[in-house]
């Protein structure tokens, strides 16, 4: 399955620190950049972090392997991050809902990680929280959807194909949960290259009502 996702990057490829601190998005809207924190130890930023979630932020990563450098390629406009999930506080921890295939995941199925895992230094360069405001009713359907498609098992979808809804990849879950929750078809914009649509990371956070409330980098 890595071959086959490293062969299918390629061919699109081919054709083709310091914390930003805001102050936490509420329904009515999101506050831009306020201040900079400034650490140096990894589990202090990750720490430092936490305090900017709130349930249905979007968690967004930088992977250190070349699986990882050619998602962040696929991006038109901001070559940041490579991967994404949603964030949720479940029994006073973090979790973050996220779809991914590969040697990391061998099954497939969308997984549940607490946070700190996800956004880990072993494995990262860096990662941002990102909001996209939702009323509280859509944030609690969007919880309920992420509970209900891990709870189905869904896989990664290893052929990236949006027109398909049994099988996710990354963003692409976030793009069709969003439009869900909210009964709308443009959340996100996506991405057209040659002739192939996709959903990329910076569709997700390049987004107009969409706003970086943190930015790591280990």
């Amino acid at each position: 399955m890595r071959k086959i996702t490293v062969i299918l990057l390629s061919n699109l490829l081919l054709s083709a620190c310091a914390v930003k601190n805001d102050d936490k998005a509420m329904n009515a809207g999101i506050s831009p950049d306020k201040k900079i924190i400034q650490k140096s130890n990894p589990n202090q930023l990750v720490d430092s972090a936490k305090s900017f979630l709130y349930p249905g932020c979007i968690v967004l990563r930088r992977g250190n392997d070349v699986i990882s450098s050619m998602f962040a390629q696929l991006n038109k406009s901001d070559a940041s991050f490579s991967h994404c999930g949603i964030a949720f506080l479940e029994q006073n921890q973090w979790m973050v809902y996220h779809s991914i295939g590969g040697e990391d995941n061998p099954d497939e199925k969308l997984r549940r990680e607490p946070f700190e895992s996800f956004v880990g230094n072993d494995h990262n360069f860096g990662f941002g929280i990102c909001a996209y405001p939702l009323k509280e009713t859509e944030v609690q359907s969007l919880h309920q959807l992420m509970e209900k498609w891990h709870g189905l098992g869904i896989p990664f979808d290893m052929k990236f194909d949006l027109s398909t809804d049994n099988r996710l990849y990354c963003a692409e879950m976030l793009y069709k949960a969003f439009n869900q929750v909210t009964n709308r078809k443009d959340c996100f914009e996506t991405t057209l290259h040659q002739g192939f649509r996709y959903v990329s990371t910076d569709n997700l956070f390049t987004n107009k009502a969409s706003k970086m409330l943190c930015r790591i980098n280990y």
